[in-house]
């Protein structure tokens, strides 16, 4: 379960334009800055583009997929979604117990 440090991120935030992934990126950068969250790193990436090049503000690809670690309690988050037909993805905590609201 979620503790103090990553509860503000365990929300199921709907992706389905732009500017609400960018938003995730956003936020998800400021929060691996400030040390709340590590990336795990993917030996079968989804993209082509790394989370780093994404916070950078470079394109993303038709699919994004970046998982996230508490480094406080382990919670882990996933960022996914598909960009090319425009059916969106979402941010959220894996763990489906944690996810405090739908946004």
């Amino acid at each position: 379960m979620a503790c103090t440090k990553c509860n503000d991120l365990c929300v199921r935030f709907a992706i389905r334009q732009p500017y609400e992934l960018r938003r995730a990126i956003d936020i998800a950068k400021q929060n691996v800055e400030d040390g709340t969250i590590s990336e795990i790193p993917s030996s079968n990436p989804l993209s082509q583009a790394t989370f780093s090049q994404l916070a950078a503000g470079e394109p993303w690809d038709d699919i994004v997929g970046c998982r996230f670690r508490c480094n406080s309690c382990g919670e882990i988050f996933s960022l996914h979604a598909e960009t090319y037909h425009g059916s969106g993805g979402y941010w959220e905590p894996e763990n489906k117990r944690s996810i405090r609201e739908n946004l």
